[in-house]
């Protein structure tokens, strides 16, 4: 499934919504979806924020042991190490999403090759982890 979002937060609700949906579907656990929902929830935001890209997609796969997402834009990543103390509250997008999913991996959109892609995997069943 490929699904295609402006790049608006108020897009954000109806990620939120389909991912959830998705994910029932797929059969995660409750508290797999919720921590799959707020992962991809904050690549999203990410990407509308940062990436200066005007539209964003998500893709969705279920093989029998996992459920692989990808939240795809078409910016460049910016690195930057977050300093709560000039920026505030916010910077900690990434180490949330690691701490949410079973792996996370980011392709970053350079000048030469835009587009960021934030990949999150979670177990299905029993090999899932818990936490």
């Amino acid at each position: 499934m490929l699904q295609t979002y402006r790049s608006h937060p108020a897009q954000l609700a109806r990620i939120r919504d389909t991912v959830r949906d998705l994910a029932v579907q797929a059969g995660l656990q409750r508290g797999r979806i919720e921590d799959l929902v707020l992962a991809i929830s904050e690549a999203a935001a990410n990407a509308i924020v940062h990436s200066g890209s005007g539209r964003l997609t998500v893709s969705w796969e279920v093989t029998d042991d996992r459920v692989v997402v990808e939240v795809r834009d078409e910016g460049v990543f910016r690195k930057r190490v977050p300093m709560p103390e000039l920026d505030g509250v916010g910077g900690h997008g990434i180490p949330l999403m690691m701490a949410l999913v079973d792996e996370v991996s980011v392709r970053e959109g350079t000048a030469v090759a835009p587009g960021t892609v934030v990949r999150m995997v979670v177990g299905r069943g029993s090999q899932a982890a818990t936490g």
